[in-house]
């Protein structure tokens, strides 16, 4: 297998492992602690860290820098954890938020219609529509087997969240190539617009408060480090060598990956119905990755 090859293979194991790992962080802290306040204090650790990186490099940034990196934060970070957290710290399972959420890839595919280079084909399709299939088989069978009834409308908020993520994952891939400064700047950028929307989401809902139990505490280091800076990097880096539907297709692949994680770590029960969604996803997804679009690529 060829390094380039491989590390493209880890690249994606880690998009996957580390935006699962949001929706499972998300639990662990929301169950003691506000979602507002736990997005709060994980977007102000992750500002200083990157920060403190960065350092004097801050002093060339752009105001079109900033224009750009602030329309893909609050896309990608502000508007897709807000209602992805409330939902969760409603009651809304990790594992069900997940397969909603994976309703992105079918959006990506239908906005990218226009983008000759973003263009999905036949097979493309076929592979999503099957990938999505799979995520419906999990999500029926989990809510058949009793699981906790929470409200109409959080069951619809990871719907928003899917669409302001397919938005900015789109518009960052139009952008891509006439951007510049690497990708720890632009992530800094768009955490410190985030860090300024939950501030004053706070300070609104007059929820803030100094976290002091322990699962808090883990909770926003674990979202801290990987949950934002391997998320977000590997996101943006695969989006630097793939098509937008091919990194989208990825994300078929969190809520099998949630489901069992949530099984081991929160005793969540997994029904024969979720393995059989999980073979169908695969499916899916090798249709995806396999077969070629009808017009390539010239990124």
């Amino acid at each position: 297998m060829k390094r380039s090859t491989l590390r493209l293979w880890v690249l994606q194991g880690a998009f996957v492992l580390s935006w699962s790992s949001g929706y499972i962080g998300a639990k662990l802290g929301t169950q003691r602690g506000g979602a507002f306040n736990l997005l709060f204090w994980r977007f102000l650790l992750v500002s200083v860290c990157l920060g403190m990186f960065l350092n004097v490099r801050l002093f060339n940034v752009s105001w079109g820098q900033i224009r750009h990196h602030a329309i893909v934060g609050f896309l990608s970070q502000f508007l897709y954890l807000s209602c992805l957290y409330v939902a969760i710290q409603n009651g809304l399972p990790p594992g069900i938020a997940a397969i909603i959420a994976a309703l992105q890839p079918l959006m990506t595919a239908a906005l990218s219609t226009g983008n000759v280079g973003e263009r999905s084909g036949g097979w493309q399709w076929l592979g999503l529509m099957i990938g999505f299939g799979g995520v419906s088989i999990v999500i029926f069978g989990q809510y058949n087997s009793g699981g906790q009834r929470v409200g109409l409308v959080m069951y619809l908020l990871p719907l928003v969240s899917a669409l302001g993520l397919t938005l900015a994952t789109l518009y960052e891939r139009r952008s891509v190539h006439t951007q510049s400064g690497g990708l720890v700047l632009p992530l800094f950028i768009q955490s410190l617009l985030t860090l300024i929307g939950f501030t004053a989401a706070v300070l609104y809902t007059d929820t803030l408060s100094v976290p002091h139990e322990p699962d808090v505490l883990i909770s926003i280091v674990w979202l801290t480090l990987f949950s934002t800076f391997v998320a977000y990097l590997s996101l943006w880096m695969l989006l630097r060598v793939m098509t937008a539907t091919h990194v989208a297709a990825l994300v078929y692949l969190e809520p099998p990956v949630t489901l069992v994680w949530a099984a081991l770590m929160f005793g969540d029960v997994i029904h024969a119905s979720t393995y059989a969604g999980i073979a169908v996803v695969v499916a899916g997804l090798v249709l995806v990755r396999f077969k070629r679009p009808t017009v390539a690529c010239t990124s």
